[in-house]
């Protein structure tokens, strides 16, 4: 049985396939930025945040968390626009930067653990790598709403993208590095059992430990990798080199990918679409 929530889903999907790309993100970013100036939680969460992080005077905090809000807008857009793009369309969005590295790391079979951050526009990039060939498996938890994310979670699988849960995708995961293939995993999401103190910025926060112990059981390569918006609608894939793991516990691998993900956060502030509390604790 179709549920109210898919009818909602497929009716704005096809809204923004019938609507010019520029007009769905105008739309997008409108109403996003309503939400901004009319939520003073989600304002406080923003501020609180980059505050912590960087250090950034009180009259900054407005702007670029306005601007964090247009970029999601854009997410969401993308998200609901994905189905009918076609991989043509979708490839003519994207630039990759850096691909020989991916493509050394999977012709030596050992599988590659992306880490990224919600930063760009992530689905997007999964998309694109996904369209290119390869196979990507994903941890994803509630996206939207839980009544969107099962709609969510088919297209991603129709795309080629296989989604499992932190609590039970362990085996698909293992069995999908174990073929060769791509996992892509969020350094900075709030899906993972058990996860790490590490330094963010600074502060301790409590991270996943998830792409660390990966590639110390498995053996896998691990490479930063991130979809950065560069305008026009357009986004850059970039693969960074391979984090070394040989003779490295899990701290020190979870710390070399907080070093790389610090770095593209500064350089894409305004680009980092983090919405909870990320140091809920205070330290």
């Amino acid at each position: 049985m179709i549920s109210h929530a898919d009818i909602g889903y497929r009716l704005l999907s096809m809204l923004a396939r019938l609507l010019h790309s520029r007009l769905s993100y105008l739309i997008g970013e409108t109403l996003a930025g309503i939400f901004f100036l009319l939520s003073g939680t989600r304002r406080r969460v923003i501020a609180e945040n980059l505050g912590t992080a960087l250090g950034l005077r009180q009259s900054v905090f407005g702007k670029t968390g306005y601007r964090i809000m247009l970029n999601f807008g854009k997410n969401v857009v993308d998200t609901f626009r994905l189905p009918h793009l076609g991989p043509d369309r979708l490839l003519a969005m994207v630039q990759i930067t850096g691909r020989e590295k991916l493509d050394a790391a999977l012709a030596a079979g050992r599988g590659v653990i992306l880490v990224t951050a919600h930063l760009g526009s992530w689905e997007l990039g999964g998309a694109a790598l996904a369209a290119m060939g390869y196979s990507i498996t994903t941890v994803a938890g509630v996206q939207f709403s839980p009544a969107l994310s099962p709609s969510i979670k088919r297209i991603k699988q129709d795309l080629g993208i296989d989604v499992v849960s932190s609590g039970t995708g362990l085996r698909r995961i293992m069995k999908a590095l174990a073929r060769g293939e791509i996992v892509a995993l969020h350094i900075d999401g709030d899906q993972f059992v058990g996860g790490i103190d590490v330094g963010f910025f600074g502060r301790m926060v409590r991270l996943p430990s998830g792409p660390a112990v990966l590639a110390l059981r498995t053996g896998s390569a691990v490479l930063p990798a991130f979809a950065v918006r560069t305008g026009g609608g357009r986004i850059n894939i970039i693969i960074e080199d391979e984090i070394p793991v040989e003779g490295c516990d899990e701290e020190r691998i979870t710390r070399m990918i907080v070093e790389v993900v610090e770095t593209y956060i500064r350089r894409y502030l305004d680009q980092w679409c983090m919405f909870r509390p990320f140091w809920e604790d205070g330290r």
